[in-house]
Formats: C-alpha cells, sequence, structure tokens
C-alpha cells in the first residue's frame, strides 16, 4: 500500500472514531486498495452466536441474515481456531490452513459452501480488534479466487492498519463513554425543579436545564439577548450584570465556590427570582468549556416544592428544625435570611448549618446547597 493510499486510509479511520458515519468511507477505502468483494466490520457473540454489524459491503440482505447459522456450524475452522482470534493477529485462510495442517480445512467446511461459495468470495483476510465482555469486534475482508490470495505485502499493511483501527476504536468508546456520562447528568439536571444555568464570564449561556429553559421561553424574569443571559426588567439586569462582573473581576479564582445572591424582580405580581452563583473552576470539563465557568441556580418562589422539606429530612435523618433551615437555604439568600425564613436566630442557625454539613458530608453552604438540591429532584414525567 502506498504511502500516499495509507495516509489518506488512516486519516480516515480516525475521522470515524469522532463520526461514525465515516466507517463506510474506511471501508471503501480499504475494497479499492485490497481488491475486495465482501468488508465486515462487526461484533460477533458466541454467546448468542449472533452478529452485529457496523459495516458490512458488499453483503446482501439475505447473505446477512443467513451468516449466524452459517458461521456457527461445528465444522467451521474458524469458530475452533482460538489463538487465531486473539486482538492483533491477522487472520488468512492460509494461516488456518497451517494452524490446522490441512490446506482443505475451510473449503471443506459447511460454512464456506454456503455461504462463502455462493457469493464466489474464496480468500479471507481479518483481524480481531478489541474482544471485551464475550464480544469480540472484527475486521474482516474477503475476495475471489480469480485475484488471488493475500500477499505477504498486503498482510503486512492490512497489519499497521488494523493498529490504527485498534486505537480509533478505543477514541470512539471513550467519547461513547463520555457522551453517555454527559447525557445522564444533563438528564439529572433537568429533573430539578430548580433552574440550573452555565455561563461564560461573558454572560454567554453555554448550558441551561428545563426549568431555566421555560422560564426563558415564556419570558418570565429571564431571556436570552444575543446569546447572553439577561434579565427582562431593566433594573434586574444591572443587578445580573454585577454579579456576573463580580466573578469575572476575579483573574485568581479566589471567588470559586464562593456564593453570591441576587434577586431578579418580575412583572404580574409574580415573586421574584432568587439567583444564586458560584465561580466553577477552569479545571472542571465536565461540561462544554474548560474556561472558567459560573453556574446559576434559579429559584422561582412560586414553584415551590411542598414536600421538599420532609424529602431533605427522611434522607438525611434531620430533625425538623434542621429540615426547615436546609429548605430556607434552597430558596436563596445568606444564612441570615435563611435563618429568618427558618423562624430562629442567626446564632442557633450557625450551629445547625454545622450539622447540616456533618450530616450530608458538606463543608461549605455552596456544596450543601448543590447536595440538597440532587437531594430533592424528582423525575419529570411526559404528560400521558
Amino acid at each position: 500500500m502506498r504511502h500516499e493510499q495509507m495516509s489518506l486510509l488512516t486519516e480516515s479511520i480516525y475521522d470515524a472514531a469522532v463520526d461514525p458515519e465515516g466507517w463506510s468511507r474506511v471501508m471503501q477505502l480499504l475494497k479499492q486498495q485490497l481488491s475486495t468483494q465482501l468488508e465486515g466490520l462487526y461484533y460477533l457473540d458466541s454467546g448468542s452466536r449472533s452478529m452485529r454489524t457496523v459495516h458490512a459491503g458488499g453483503l446482501t440482505e439475505p447473505f446477512r441474515r443467513s451468516f449466524d447459522q452459517c458461521f456457527f456450524q461445528r465444522d467451521n475452522p474458524w469458530t475452533r481456531s482460538k489463538p487465531l482470534h486473539k486482538p492483533g493477529v491477522v487472520r488468512t485462510d492460509e494461516r488456518l490452513a497451517a494452524y490446522f495442517g490441512d490446506p482443505q480445512i475451510l473449503r471443506k467446511s459447511q460454512y464456506y459452501n454456503d455461504w462463502m461459495r455462493p457469493q464466489h468470495v474464496n480468500h479471507t483476510i481479518g483481524t480481531t480488534l478489541l474482544s471485551e465482555g464475550g464480544s469480540i469486534f472484527n475486521l474482516t475482508l474477503l475476495r475471489p479466487a480469480d485475484v488471488g490470495s493475500f500477499t505477504t505485502d498486503e498482510v503486512k499493511s492490512f497489519a499497521r492498519v488494523c493498529g490504527h483501527f485498534r486505537r480509533a476504536m478505543r477514541i470512539a468508546m471513550r467519547l461513547d463513554a463520555f457522551a453517555a456520562q454527559r447525557s445522564m447528568t444533563y438528564d439529572a439536571l433537568d429533573c430539578l425543579r430548580y433552574g440550573v444555568a452555565f455561563l461564560n464570564l461573558d454572560g454567554k449561556l453555554l448550558y441551561c436545564n428545563a426549568v431555566t429553559e421555560a422560564l426563558i421561553e415564556i419570558g418570565n424574569g429571564l431571556t436570552v439577548r444575543h446569546g447572553r443571559l439577561a434579565a427582562v426588567d431593566g433594573a434586574a439586569q444591572r443587578k445580573l450584570a454585577a454579579l456576573l462582573q463580580y466573578f469575572a473581576n476575579d483573574p485568581s479564582g479566589a471567588k470559586e465556590l464562593s456564593p453570591e445572591h441576587t434577586v431578579i424582580n418580575r412583572g404580574d405580581d409574580a415573586r421574584p427570582l432568587v439567583l444564586s452563583a458560584i465561580r466553577l473552576s477552569t479545571h472542571r470539563r465536565a461540561f462544554v468549556t474548560a474556561q472558567p465557568t459560573i453556574l446559576l441556580m434559579i429559584v422561582d418562589p412560586d414553584a415551590a416544592m411542598p414536600t421538599a422539606i420532609e424529602l431533605i429530612r427522611q434522607l438525611y435523618q434531620l430533625t425538623q428544625a434542621e429540615a426547615r433551615l436546609a429548605h430556607a437555604l434552597l430558596t436563596g439568600g445568606n444564612l441570615r435570611q435563611a435563618a429568618d425564613k427558618a423562624g430562629m436566630t442567626y446564632e442557633t442557625a450557625r450551629w445547625y448549618l454545622k450539622l447540616l454539613f456533618q450530616k450530608t458530608d458538606t463543608k461549605r453552604q455552596a456544596e450543601l446547597v448543590a447536595r440538597l438540591l440532587s437531594a430533592v429532584a424528582v423525575p419529570l414525567k411526559a404528560p400521558s
């Protein structure tokens, strides 16, 4: 395989790791460069005796459906040659014959005569890219007899290509795992009855959960202007801008996990939204940016949860007084304001706050609020 061909193929393999639609192009390039007729990238599960394809080039639907039945026959030598299925080993029909000491071992099998021969394919090259949890991920290419068997140079080129395949597949698996984790994180945030928004230091909206999105959509105190979160009311917007500026003017990051609060007035006699802001550090990469990020927690008093106090009390084995303070902290404001809402003195609230830290395994008020927010989350169900 020429250097230009190998470079193009390698680039396409790593592109496909990011975009699965790219595997078709990769297999097409292999087809052109190795003169194959059938190309398969697939999972093979020996337990369920089934194949799940990622790409199957040149394979008609009837032969795809009959593969499982034909391949998992007892006389198929490919199912009885485990050393050739170790990841990284290149398989060819010549190596299969050498393993059994019988040049005709494959051609005597039902798999060859019922599946390969009717498709006019005679020579095989393949490898196991990954083998995990009883499922193996295979790359297999087949070509007709008139093209000839795979040469030594072709086998070497295929082995180099497979090294890139394995690395690309591991990249794809890590990306899939991250995407799944991120999706679960977003789903969890959407379960909250409190608004959550992530902003950069300029106020650009990076992400918001379902509650915040609903507030923005109906203009209920908040809106988005030129991609930035803003308050509908002019006076409230100045307070919101001042809050964001407070964190933006802190290049040292000293204000990380130090919450600040403000209220956003709304019309129609609705009670103000209570906003709590925390600056997240640059090393937190769970969301879309590695730059400093501001987390806003938005409480709508008109959408308060009547059962939140009981949920918190039961989950963390709190006394009624501790639960009242915890719930008051969730509605925003500082400890003194929360003490007033909970009907206790500031000194008493300080004592109960220490107990809350112990029972929730937290150390700061912002961390406590985040823990309690997740505790009172409830699944959102679509209307039936």
